[in-house]
């Protein structure tokens, strides 16, 4: 089974980044080698980016050990389109390779790395603990930014070293949440903030076999901040998540009580508004609010499942800046 053990998430995840490279122009994407050795796939800062291209990523991210597609998700009466997840391997492909949980500098600013590398330096070193899983050693290292900007050399370098490669083996993705594609890889991430939560509240997130992700791919808009928080809202009051679990119905039960975003004090909010109420300061926000809004635990002890949560319409279609007309 993934996660226990040795397995390199970065080879598992090279086929998949060699056929984005190969493909860009197409998916509107831009490869470009730098003077270092280093790539860097551009998926929608200074190239468009688009929809297949946010879903390479979020596959990418996940470290080969998911698939992502697009689908359809009726939430207040309208059919909106959605983002589909689906792993086999919950725990390692989500907490262990799609998790931002690298930070990083560039240009002065923090940025959140993703993907395979993180697993090189184990960023955080708790959730490789948890996972009991060690990386095996590569020559190659691929990271997801989400950025507004391209990385230089010097960063490229940098990573390239904390990671313990050449900068030859370097594939850096960036995306900017004002691209189709940086929306996408954030909105596909339904999955990985159930289980960071159920991490949190000592569940043993290995024993989740398999899990699927719907969740509604929010309209663009020229605003960052405005993008920021439908992405969010997104999650929090408009995703559905199904794990199924090798535990008994008593912990199956809890997982489904626990896990929803609805045990957060800092529900019912727009997502921009708690940002704004905690002083811009994502560390100052009620952890337990980061969840998805509706999920189902199955017991593969048992055969039963329960489910807590459910769709906050009203907030989605407000936040989407939906009108029926």
């Amino acid at each position: 089974m993934p996660g226990e053990g040795k397995l390199s998430l970065n080879a598992l995840a090279l086929p998949l980044v060699k056929r984005l490279e190969a493909e860009a122009e197409r998916l509107g994407a831009h490869v470009i080698r730098m003077p270092s050795g280093a790539t860097v796939v551009d998926m929608g800062v200074e190239a468009p980016g688009g929809l297949e291209a946010g879903l390479r990523l979020v596959e990418i991210c996940m470290g080969g050990l998911g698939r992502a597609s697009l689908s359809w998700l009726s939430i207040g009466g309208l059919v909106l389109p959605a983002v589909s997840v689906f792993t086999d391997a919950p725990a390692l492909a989500t907490l262990g390779a799609q998790m931002a949980g690298w930070k990083l500098e560039l240009s002065g600013r923090i940025v959140l790395g993703s993907g395979p590398a993180r697993a090189l330096v184990r960023k955080p070193k708790r959730i490789y603990r948890a996972l009991g899983h060690e990386e095996e050693p590569s020559a190659i290292a691929i990271l997801a930014l989400e950025a507004d900007e391209l990385p230089d050399d010097a960063f490229l370098r940098s990573v390239a070293e904390l990671c313990g490669i050449g900068p030859g083996g370097l594939h850096v993705l960036v995306a900017s949440l004002r691209s189709p594609a940086g929306v996408i890889q954030v909105v596909g991430r339904a999955v990985e903030a159930c289980l960071l939560k159920l991490l949190n509240l000592d569940v043993d997130v290995l024993s989740v076999r398999g899990a699927l992700g719907l969740t509604p791919l929010p309209p663009p808009h020229p605003d960052p901040d405005v993008c920021m928080g439908r992405v969010n809202d997104a999650i929090l009051y408009g995703s559905i998540v199904h794990l199924w679990a090798d535990v008994d119905d008593d912990t199956a039960k809890l997982m489904a009580e626990k896990a929803p975003s609805c045990t957060s004090s800092a529900y019912g909010k727009p997502f921009l508004t708690i940002y704004e109420e905690a002083g811009r300061d994502f560390y100052a926000i009620d952890p337990a609010i980061f969840a998805p809004a509706h999920v189902v635990v199955s017991s593969l002890k048992s055969g039963r499942s329960y489910v807590a949560g459910e769709l906050n319409e009203e907030l989605i279609t407000s936040s989407f800046g939906i009108s029926a007309l």
